[in-house]
């Protein structure tokens, strides 16, 4: 006898399982039945007024017209409109879902902008690049060794100005050639903390 009530229940709970399984399938969050509704709406609204006007086109006196119009054509309209705000409201809570996940996604890539950051704050102070943990040198102590310019250069430039690193045909020049003074790396003055 307890085999056959405890059998009971269980049947019920596959029974229930398997109408809520089914029934799940068609649920619809908010915004989607804002926009069911809203076209459901619109669509019966077209209704309304197609049967206005089969009916005045078959009614030869205006005095019989008139009732089609209020009450298929005015009430047609009216949900259409209705419809239509609905369809409004779908289309405004879409678009602050997707706001909600940018912000969201944006927010996490801030984060890890600002931990890069840190890191590449903490490895400089500590005279290490990030990747691969060789010393580099101080950026913030002065070349004071000679000065340089481009092959057809008309401008001297400090050895290690962005303007002149890594290009063909460097040649030493002084100050006595004439050349003007980078505007970058103003290889004439002497306080200039960053070069």
């Amino acid at each position: 006898m307890t085999a056959i009530a405890t059998e009971a229940p269980r049947e019920r709970e596959a029974r229930l399982l398997k109408v809520l399984g089914r029934a799940g399938r068609f649920r619809l969050n908010g915004e989607q039945w804002l926009f069911a509704v809203g076209a459901a709406l619109v669509l019966a609204g077209l209704a309304c007024i197609l049967v206005a006007w089969i009916g005045t086109s078959r009614t030869v006196l205006v005095a019989g017209q008139i009732p089609y119009l209020v009450s298929g054509g005015l009430t047609g309209l009216g949900l259409i409109f209705l419809g239509g705000f609905l369809y409004f409201g779908h289309w405004q809570a879409v678009m602050v879902k997707e706001n909600r996940a940018r912000s969201d996604v944006d927010r996490e890539n801030l984060t890890l902008l600002r931990e890069s950051i840190e890191e590449l704050t903490a490895a400089i102070r500590a005279g290490l690049t990030p990747s691969n943990g060789a010393a580099v040198a101080d950026v913030r102590t002065p070349v004071a060794t000679g000065l340089v310019a481009t092959a057809n250069g008309s401008m001297m430039h400090r050895p290690n100005c962005v303007a002149v690193v890594g290009k063909d045909g460097v040649r030493t020049v002084t100050e006595a050639d004439g050349l003007k003074a980078c505007g970058i790396c103003r290889p004439l003055e002497q306080d200039a903390m960053f070069q």
